[in-house]
């Protein structure tokens, strides 16, 4: 069994200046990280996280393009 730190430690908070992607999708990020460490970092067996976050990514993006827009 991997085991897979999930506790709080000395995890540093976003910063200010970060990307909205980066924001508001680090969720299914921490998901990909997750899922390569328990599966022995074999991105195939992962490729539904990522699709995940790209899909975040995808949509922050378009919405930002259109509050750019407006």
């Amino acid at each position: 069994m991997v085991f897979v730190y999930t506790g709080k430690g000395r995890r540093q908070a976003q910063s200010d200046d970060a990307s909205p992607e980066q924001k508001q999708c680090a969720k299914q990020a921490c998901a990909i990280q997750w899922c390569l460490a328990k599966r022995d970092h074999k991105e195939h067996l992962c490729k539904a996280y990522r699709e995940a976050w790209e899909d975040c990514c995808r949509k922050v993006r378009a919405a930002e393009e259109e509050k750019e827009s407006t």
